[in-house]
C-alpha cells in the first residue's frame, strides 16, 4: 500500500505540483507540500498553506484533493470557502427556506454543498476578520455544522486546508484557537528554474476535471438538503467519488502514468495500520523532555519579558510561548504517517524532528529576540519556521546529555525508588527532572 502512495507522489510531484524537495527521510529527498497534502488527505488532517501571491498554494491543495479524494476538479472549486471582510454563514454554511417561511411561517434550513464535501479548501483564510474567523471553530476541528440552532452532523470525515498569504494591508492574523485546529503548515518557496520554467507555461489539469459530473452532484445535493437527508448524500458522494477515482486513473494512464488511487476501504486499511504504530522509547522520551522545557516557571501565563535573569533562560521556554495538547496530538498523527510510509513498526526521533517545525511553527508565538537572531541568515523558509528548527536542534543537543540521566530517573519511578528519584532530579536543573519532584 505504501507503494501506491508513493506513485502517487510521484505523479502529482512530477505533473501537478513542482515544489521543492526540502524534507529528507530514509535517504529520500520529498516536496513538502505534496507530501504533508497528500497525508492530509489520507487522514483527513487540516493544513495551512503559507506563501506569497500566485505561488501554487490553493491550486496545489486542488489538484491533490481532486486526485486523492476523487472528486471533479469543477466540485473541488465550487466547494472553497473564499475569505474576505464580507463572508457570511449564509454564504458558507446554509439558508433559510424562504418559501417554506412564507407559505407556512416554519424555518426549514437548506444546508450549502460545503458542508457534505469530503474536503474543504479555504483560500486566504487570513482575509476574514476575527468575527469571521470564530464562526468555523467547531467546523474545523469536529466537522460538526450548525446554523440557526439546527446541526449537521456529516459521518464521513473531512479534510481541511486553508491558504494564507504573508502579511499585508488586508490580512488579519489567524487567531489562536484556529490556527492550533491546524494540524500542520507548509509553505510554498523559491524553485528551479528548470521548474519554473514548466510552471511559466501553465500546468494541464484537465485530466482532473469533469464539469458535467460536477453539476450533477450539485444538482443532487441541492435537493436533498434537509438535515435528515445527510446521510443520503454522503454515499451518493462517496459512490460518485469511487467512481471518478477509476476515471482519473484510466485517463493518467492514458498519458502513461501508471497510478492507484486508494479506494474508501484501503484508506480505512491505512488509517488502522497507523494507529497501530507506536513511539520509539527515544521519540517518547525526547518529547516528555520539550514539553516540560516549553512551560514557564514564574506562571502558567507566558511573558517574555520576563525571561531575561531567568534561571532557565537558555532553554526554549524563553523564545517559544507553547506547545499545546493538539500540536503533540498532531505531531503524533503525523510522525505515525512517515513512519508508516517508511515500513517502520514505530516512530523514531527522524520520523518526529522531521515534523516538529511543521507542526509548530504556526501555532507558537516566538520570542521577538529569536526571531532577530535568525533574520539576517540565508534561507529557503519563513523566520518562524527556521527559528523552530533551530531551538528543537538546541534543545536535542541539551536532551543527548540528558538521556541517560532521564532513563534511568523512569526506571526509579516506575519501580517506586522515589529517593533515587529525587536524587537524580535535584542534581540535574532541566525542568524535566524537576516536574518529578513535585507531589514528592
Amino acid at each position: 500500500m505504501q507503494k501506491k502512495i508513493l506513485k502517487l507522489y510521484d505523479a502529482i510531484a512530477s505533473h501537478l505540483y513542482l515544489g521543492e524537495e526540502t524534507l529528507f527521510l530514509n535517504e529520500n529527498s520529498y516536496d513538502p507540500v505534496t507530501l504533508f497534502g497528500i497525508i492530509t488527505l489520507l487522514i483527513d488532517g487540516k493544513e495551512l498553506v503559507f506563501g506569497g501571491y500566485g505561488s501554487g498554494k490553493t491550486t496545489s491543495s486542488e489538484r491533490m484533493a481532486s486526485l486523492v479524494k476523487g472528486l471533479p476538479l469543477e466540485f473541488v472549486q465550487a466547494t472553497t470557502i473564499h475569505g474576505h471582510p464580507e463572508q457570511t454563514e449564509e454564504k458558507i454554511k446554509a439558508v433559510l427556506d424562504l418559501g417554506v417561511l412564507e407559505r407556512e411561517g416554519k424555518e426549514v434550513i437548506r444546508w450549502k454543498i460545503i458542508p457534505y464535501s469530503p474536503v474543504v479548501i479555504i483560500d486566504e483564510i487570513n482575509r476574514l476578520p476575527v468575527g469571521k474567523q470564530n464562526m468555523l471553530l467547531n467546523e474545523v476541528d469536529r466537522n460538526i455544522w450548525s446554523y440557526r440552532g439546527e446541526t449537521l452532523i456529516v459521518k464521513t470525515p473531512k479534510a481541511f486546508f486553508a491558504t494564507i498569504n504573508y502579511h499585508d494591508t488586508g490580512t488579519t492574523k489567524l487567531i489562536p484557537p484556529l490556527s492550533d485546529r491546524f494540524d500542520i503548515a507548509v509553505e510554498t518557496g523559491s524553485l528551479h528554474p528548470i521548474r519554473k520554467r514548466a510552471i511559466r507555461r501553465g500546468i494541464d489539469d484537465t485530466l482532473l476535471r469533469e464539469p458535467h459530473l460536477t453539476e450533477e452532484m450539485i444538482k443532487f445535493i441541492l435537493s436533498h438538503n434537509h438535515t435528515d437527508e445527510a446521510e443520503l448524500v454522503t454515499d451518493f458522494i462517496d459512490k460518485t467519488a469511487e467512481d471518478f477515482k477509476k476515471e482519473i486513473e484510466r485517463r493518467f494512464k492514458g498519458e502513461g502514468i501508471e497510478i492507484e488511487i486508494p479506494t474508501q476501504e484501503e484508506i480505512a486499511e491505512i488509517k488502522a495500520e497507523i494507529r497501530k504504530i507506536e513511539l520509539s522509547e527515544d521519540a517518547e522520551l525526547f518529547l516528555d523532555y520539550i514539553t516540560q522545557e516549553v512551560y514557564c516557571h514564574y506562571s502558567t501565563v507566558k511573558d517574555f519579558s520576563r525571561c531575561h535573569g531567568c534561571h532557565y533562560y537558555n532553554y526554549i521556554c524563553s523564545d517559544l510561548y507553547s506547545i499545546s495538547n493538539r500540536a503533540e496530538q498532531s505531531l503524533l498523527k503525523y510522525a505515525k504517517v512517515l513512519a508508516w510510509l517508511s515500513e517502520e513498526e514505530e516512530v523514531n526521533l527522524e520520523h518526529l524532528l522531521n515534523v516538529i517545525p511543521y507542526s509548530l511553527w504556526h501555532r507558537v508565538s516566538i520570542s521577538d529576540r529569536k526571531i532577530s537572531e535568525v533574520r539576517e541568515i540565508e534561507k529557503t523558509t519563513s523566520d518562524s519556521f527556521h527559528a523552530v528548527i533551530e531551538l528543537i536542534n538546541d534543545a536535542r543537543k541539551r536532551w543527548n546529555e540528558h538521556r541517560d540521566y532521564q532513563i534511568e530517573l523512569y526506571f526509579a519511578f516506575k519501580e517506586g525508588n522515589f529517593r533515587r528519584v529525587k536524587e537524580i532530579a535535584e542534581k540535574q536543573h532541566h525542568p524535566v527532572f524537576k516536574a518529578f519532584l513535585r507531589g514528592l
